[in-house]
């Protein structure tokens, strides 16, 4: 994620302003019929003994699997990450210890790689596709409110536009999307149209950990979380690790789910001065549910485990 770091200061108006001279944006894009990547993406179901790979556009196989299962979780990675990576492998073992949730996790490796200005234009592309693809398995029979969304970076928005795409295909909504420190770059203080927006699914969870630099700042769901202020967490020393670490505590809370405890607060220095004007709790990661949405801040150790319990909530 690195290769991206000229991005930061620039800008979401610059960063459209460079796409549109290199012919990157998403109208320029549809228009040469660029993004024929269909036989490129994947999904992978994940078990015990590995993945299961199915192409997400041609396979019926894998629409059908989908659409008997219970509560389906999708995992979405992020930048020159695949459903290999690290942040699948970190956060699918967990959830396979639950006999309640069908592991799910979307490959798009060939496509979100190596140039970033190209690659935050394929997000809307690939959002989409797979939007297009959880309609026909609603339509199929699968409850929209038992799909959940999980993403990291690039991931979360394409979490985002898929929500969108499935709304407009089925007049519904998708169950939740929980959204693992946004991608900041292209697309801050932008149309939500692109990016995630809390109207995307019936819950969106936000869980900022490097916000302003490789995560997107503004809140942008129902409930947002900024651990540690958001911006840097406690043991890292570069954005890539603050970046990761959200999703590190998604993973930890979800053997863990009373782990983090956040506040409402206004922001991070009233939390520090114990001056937040409502006294609510709320649970960062995979126990966070709907009720009094806002901001919610905590604070976590440097090291796994990261979750301080209540002592963590100020």
């Amino acid at each position: 994620m690195s290769v991206i770091y000229p991005v930061v200061a620039a800008g979401s108006n610059r960063c459209e302003a460079l796409k549109s001279f290199f012919g990157l944006t998403y109208e320029q894009m549809q228009e040469k019929n660029r993004t024929n990547f269909h036989e490129a993406l994947n999904i992978d179901l994940i078990t015990a003994n590995g993945n299961i790979k199915f192409n997400l556009t041609t396979s019926k196989r894998i629409q059908r699997v989908i659409s008997k299962a219970g509560t389906v979780v999708i995992l979405i990675h992020g930048f020159m990450e695949s459903s290999e990576g690290w942040m699948v492998h970190g956060v699918a073992p967990e959830l396979l210890k639950r006999s309640d949730m069908k592991v799910f996790a979307l490959d798009g490796r060939k496509i979100i790689n190596l140039e970033y200005f190209r690659s935050s234009t394929y997000v809307r592309f690939i959002g989409e596709l797979l939007g297009t693809f959880l309609g026909d398995v609603i339509k199929n029979g699968q409850d929209p409110s038992k799909i959940y969304i999980v993403g990291h970076s690039l991931g979360s928005h394409i979490a985002g536009v898929a929500g969108k795409k499935v709304r407009e295909l089925t007049g519904q909504l998708l169950g939740r999307i929980t959204a693992l420190d946004p991608a900041g770059p292209c697309f801050s203080n932008v149309s939500a149209s692109g990016r995630l927006n809390r109207t995307d699914a019936e819950y969106v969870d936000v869980i900022h950990s490097n916000a302003g630099m490789l995560g997107i700042k503004e809140p942008v769901g129902h409930k947002d979380f900024y651990p540690n202020g958001g911006s840097s967490q406690t043991g890292c020393y570069i954005s890539i690790c603050d970046h990761s670490r959200a999703w590190e505590y998604f993973a930890e809370s979800i053997s863990s789910p009373k782990n983090f405890p956040a506040r409402k607060c206004e922001n991070w220095t009233l939390f520090g001065q114990s001056a937040c004007s409502k006294n609510e709790i709320s649970y960062m990661g995979i126990e966070s549910d709907t009720g009094s949405p806002g901001l919610y801040f905590l604070s976590t150790k440097s090291s796994s485990p990261y979750g301080m319990g209540s002592a963590g909530s100020g």
